[in-house]
């Protein structure tokens, strides 16, 4: 790749959010240390990328960590990683790592990257010369709270340049999130198109979003989303890449710009809803379900409504546990499950008598009433249902 300035042609990776130090409180303690790990992964991957594409440098728009208060481990793990990195990798501060007196991009163990390596903290205004005929301008989060005066008055500051400019912004914009967000936080869209249009940058590299998006009515702002999936699918629907970029000649020229997803992530967070009212029913979801893979990387929630007699409820109860052993994590979504239990006079048949026969006919008349403890009456049954077979067996 050239970068004379005649015409510079560049190829770089856009990342952000990689938030290492994140939990998620529906993991135990030995998927928690893989979802870590894998995290780290992901950022290694980008130097991968790098070389396997010829790209020059990595931009990082936000959150490169979860907080300013990761634990050491984590700092140390990430400064290790980025300090084997083949090309610079500048890292502009976002709202989960701001650079307060406590940021971690200033802290101590974080200098093995920083010190004599390929890392740049954007920490001001001032261009960065990322390489020959390149510069990198940012607008770094120096707080938790937004301040969208300052990308204002460094666009204002900007003049037009004879080579490549890359904005790095982190936050929401006024058209992703559709107005939802107060506009006095929100990024204007327009905006950022207008100083591409004037030449004043030639691409935007966003950070927040955590789903690769297009920004705009062209093809130079651009979130990149999480380099690994953090969040459900409804929430997330396109997470676990980076974005090769190359920009040949400059925007006010009439270059071009590409931009390709790469995969990155290896975990997955499925949401599946099925209505269960016979056996057929739940023999569908297990295929479903088993069909999963890497089942260790994949955090699964279930939807589940219906109307099932007592031995069906103990199936779905025995193979929720069984996958909440085998999946890095799998529970029920409570407020998008329903189940009522319907008592079957063939499903207790044999299995029990005496005083818990009664015990089990009281809990059937509880179950098939509209008490609002008949669903709690119903659970205990396919509960009972559950254990008595056991004994059976």
């Amino acid at each position: 790749m050239t970068t004379d300035r005649s015409r510079p042609d560049v190829r770089f990776v856009h990342s952000a959010d990689w938030q290492l130090g994140m939990t998620r409180h529906f993991l135990g303690a030995e998927s928690q240390a893989v979802f870590a790990s894998d995290r780290l992964a992901a950022v290694s991957a980008l130097a991968d990328l790098a070389t396997e594409y010829d790209a020059r440098f990595v931009v990082v728009a936000g959150d490169a960590f979860e907080h300013n208060a990761v634990p050491r481990r984590e700092v140390l793990r990430a400064a290790e990683a980025l300090s084997g990195f083949p090309v610079p990798v500048v890292i502009l501060p976002g709202n989960h790592d701001p650079l307060d007196v406590s940021s971690v991009l200033r802290h101590p163990d974080f200098a093995a990257a920083t010190s004599g390596g390929p890392v740049r903290v954007v920490d001001g205004p001032e261009p960065l010369e990322v390489v020959p005929g390149v510069e990198v301008v940012g607008v770094p989060w120096t707080s938790k709270r937004p301040d969208p005066s300052r990308l204002a008055t460094l666009l204002d500051a900007l003049e037009p340049t004879d080579g490549l400019r890359i904005l790095l912004a982190h936050g929401s914009t006024d058209e992703v999130y559709g107005g939802s967000s107060p506009s006095v936080e929100a990024i204007p869209v327009a905006r950022l198109e207008a100083a591409v249009t004037a030449g004043l940058v030639d691409y935007v590299a966003l950070g927040d979003r955590h789903s690769v998006t297009r920004v705009g009515s062209g093809d130079r702002i651009w979130y990149s989303g999480s380099p690994e999936a953090t969040d459900f699918d409804d929430v997330e629907d396109d997470s676990g890449h980076a974005l090769l970029v190359r920009l040949a000649g400059r925007a006010a020229d009439g270059g071009t710009c590409e931009v390709t997803p790469q995969r990155t992530g290896r975990w997955s967070f499925r949401t599946l809803h099925a209505v269960i009212e016979t056996d057929g029913d739940m023999d569908a979801l297990v295929e479903r379900v088993e069909e999963a893979p890497d089942k260790v990387r994949t955090v699964l929630r279930l939807g589940l409504t219906g109307a099932v007699g007592v031995a069906l409820r103990a199936r779905i109860d025995s193979c929720l546990e069984r996958w909440s052993e085998l999946f890095a994590s799998a529970r029920v979504w409570e407020r998008n499950t329903h189940l009522v239990v319907r008592p079957e006079d063939a499903d207790f048949s044999g299995l029990v008598g005496g005083y818990a026969g009664r015990a089990v006919e009281d809990l059937r008349e509880l179950a098939a009433s509209s008490d609002p403890a008949a669903e709690d009456a119903g659970n205990a049954l396919g509960l009972l249902y559950r254990l008595a077979g056991e004994d059976a067996r």
